[in-house]
């Protein structure tokens, strides 16, 4: 397992938990100690949290190059060692098989498009125009039956027709009721069939269909790698027991999405390297920005931003730490000032936070303010024209190294209140 430091998240987190565990009525003090009452008026603030690791200093591998998409190598703009200017093309992936997922996700959006139409005129479509034409005949037909049935009774009360003719009328006339009721059940049905649910998940399947073409087209922009920054392009990282050169992307090489092509190699940059647990990995994206110190260069902190992170476990299925798979990141840190650059060295260790939260307003309260436990957790609220407390319950959202973010129950203004406890020495 790494030795990441937790710092504030373990102070904070447990500090957290044992206020949920804390219940008294104010004004009752524990044995041997007293407590002071605080108020503070909630104010909107900027407001971040981070996680952090421990990594080390290395130079010269700048940018991570990654594909795009899956897909086959068709031109190559480059040679590792070799330096590249800004806008040079890298490389060409092949579209055929991206072009393909493409054709089928728009042959599928334009049949859920089709489908959505259907639905939004589906009164007047053909299924319910063949169900109200057949309501329609299946009525005429029972008024025709009717005529003709009074017709035969007239002709049997005087003698001119025979009783079975006039039963053989009646059991028509059923029959046409039958099918009256049976072709309105069918009419109901069909216009069921274009509203409530049918209709929502026409739309639904519509609004995927058109998301996942959005994607596919978003992605032919870029089949043409291009250098963002002068540099030299070296080789990614290989593995410990291939050669350097089995490791180069050539002409004709399969690539996956986010696979690493090369690094680009800025002069005078340095990044870092850092391992991260499994459990970890869903926190950090690549961009994500992030601050570096270290013992070796105590009084700087330096930016930088998360570049690549490792799509294998170098520690599969938790071979050399059991249970728990390691994965390898790189961060390229900002460009360094002459005096920040002589005081930082190849190989130092460093201790890497990466942002994972960040609001520029947020009401933010002492974890000693909170009280109770998830869902149930509360603050006192101090009313200032009674001047009585009264408990608000409140959502928690992020918790930081100086406070609790409250993303729901207080608003900007109010006057929190708590106690906090002051133990004296026994006498």
């Amino acid at each position: 397992m790494d030795r990441r430091s937790l710092g504030w998240l373990v102070v904070a987190a447990g500090g957290l938990f044992v206020l949920a565990l804390w219940w008294r009525s104010p004004g009752q003090p524990e044995a041997g100690g007293e407590t002071t009452e605080q108020t503070m008026v909630v104010q909107p603030r900027p407001f971040t949290a981070s996680i952090s690791f421990a990594g080390t200093i290395k130079a010269g591998e700048g940018t991570g190059i990654v594909a795009p998409f899956d897909g086959t190598v068709k031109e190559m703009g480059f040679a590792y060692g070799n330096p590249v200017a800004p806008g040079q093309m890298l490389a060409v992936l092949d579209v055929s098989e991206l072009e393909q997922s493409r054709n089928e996700a728009e042959s599928a959006y334009l049949k859920a498009m089709q489908a959505a139409r259907d639905m939004e005129g589906w009164a007047s479509g053909p299924e319910v125009s063949r169900a109200r034409r057949a309501v329609e005949s299946a009525r005429f037909d029972l008024a025709d039956t009717e005529r003709k049935l009074a017709e035969t009774k007239t002709l049997l009360d005087r003698g001119l027709v025979a009783r079975t003719e006039y039963d053989g009328m009646l059991q028509q006339l059923r029959t046409q009721r039958t099918a009256v009721a049976s072709a309105n059940e069918d009419m109901r049905v069909a216009l069921e069939r274009g509203s409530g649910p049918n209709r929502r998940v026409a739309m639904l399947e519509l609004a995927n269909a058109r998301a996942r073409l959005a994607v596919l087209n978003a992605q032919f922009t870029g089949a043409v790698i291009r250098a963002k920054d002068a540099g030299i392009m070296v080789r990614p990282p290989a593995n410990k027991l291939a050669v350097a050169a089995e490791n180069d992307v050539h002409v004709g090489a399969r690539v996956s999405r986010g696979q690493l092509i090369g690094v680009n190699a800025r002069a005078g940059d340095l990044i870092v390297t850092f391992n991260i647990e499994e459990a970890d990995v869903a926190l950090l994206r690549l961009g994500q920005r992030l601050m570096v110190t270290g013992a070796g260069f105590m009084g700087l902190a330096l930016p930088g931003k998360i570049d690549a992170i490792a799509g294998e476990a170098s520690n599969p299925g938790g071979v050399t730490t059991p249970g728990k798979a390691i994965f390898t990141a790189t961060a390229s840190l900002d460009p360094l000032a002459p005096d920040q650059a002589a005081r930082v060295r190849v190989g130092m260790t460093a201790n890497i936070a990466v942002m994972t939260y960040n609001a520029a307003a947020a009401l933010v309260v002492p974890p000693s303010a909170v009280r109770g436990a998830a869902p149930d957790t509360f603050i006192l609220v101090r009313n200032q024209r009674t001047g009585k407390d009264s408990p608000a319950k409140v959502q928690i959202g992020q918790v930081g190294p100086d406070g609790v973010e409250i993303v729901s129950g207080l608003k900007p203004g109010d006057t929190i209140v708590w106690e906090d406890a002051q133990s004296f020495p026994s006498q």
